[in-house]
């Protein structure tokens, strides 16, 4: 697999206009600070109590700060040339909206009512997921330190993000975000996969069936005799012997 460097203009069309997004939500956020928030941003209070339900997509979009948005467009970009290439624009797009709108379901059960909750971290986790379900013996590095394979690196950012989304429940970070996303993405590969390996029931053959309806019928013809057939079972043994007789 190669993980080289590509400029801008070369990333997936699906990454690339994420990342355009994240630069406009960033400086709606910078020009309308709280009121984008607000209204663009997940409120739990709001998303459910007044079904407010477009915050689900669009509080991916709005970023709190350069290094907020610096990173997860970073992040998009390491993981979206790869992703996009092998799942294809459209299913790329799909699984990215649909973690992320998870992640936000999740959010609102179980995160602060009042508080806005901004930013694409929760479908950046479903992107990591991702990669290590698609890719998990390949070595990455931890915070770019620690080299592991991919899915130890999942392991490790799950069980992180569970631990303290139970213990630093005020520090700013919405880590229940992130945990909803990386488990809802996983769970959505697997689910994909175990779909597409389920056994195929085999269509029946017509021809088969055919034959076994007429031996049924000489069946019948050999123990009550040819009166014992109905019309339409006789026109179908007549209607048989014509087609046999014309083939070689």
């Amino acid at each position: 697999m190669r993980l080289s460097a590509a400029p801008f203009s070369d990333l997936p069309p699906g990454t690339r206009w994420l990342a355009v997004s994240f630069f406009a939500g960033w400086m709606a956020e910078l020009l309308f600070g709280g009121w984008t928030n607000y209204y663009l941003g997940l409120v739990p209070e709001l998303f459910l109590g007044r079904l407010w339900l477009w915050q689900a997509v669009t509080y991916i979009f709005i970023h709190g700060g350069f290094w907020h948005f610096l990173f997860n467009t970073f992040m998009l970009w390491m993981l979206g040339r790869i992703l996009e290439p092998e799942m294809g624009t459209r299913r790329f797009l799909t699984y990215f909206f649909a973690c992320g709108a998870a992640a936000a379901v999740v959010t609102a059960l179980f995160g602060p009512a009042v508080i806005p909750v901004i930013g694409a971290s929760g479908a950046i986790y479903a992107l990591l997921g991702a990669f290590a379900f698609l890719h998990p013996d390949v070595t990455v590095y931890l915070y770019f330190v620690l080299p592991m394979s991919a899915r130890m690196m999942a392991f490790l950012l799950g069980a992180m993000e569970f631990v303290l989304s139970l213990s630093k429940p005020g520090s700013g970070i919405s880590n229940i975000t992130h945990l909803g996303g990386l488990v809802v993405g996983l769970l959505w590969l697997w689910g994909e996969r175990r779909w597409k390996e389920r056994p195929r029931r085999e269509e029946p053959d017509p021809e088969a069936l055919a034959s076994e309806d007429i031996d049924r019928l000489l069946e019948k013809v050999s123990h009550r005799g040819q009166a014992s057939l109905t019309g339409a079972e006789l026109r179908r043994l007549e209607d048989y012997a014509r087609r046999r007789g014309g083939r070689a």
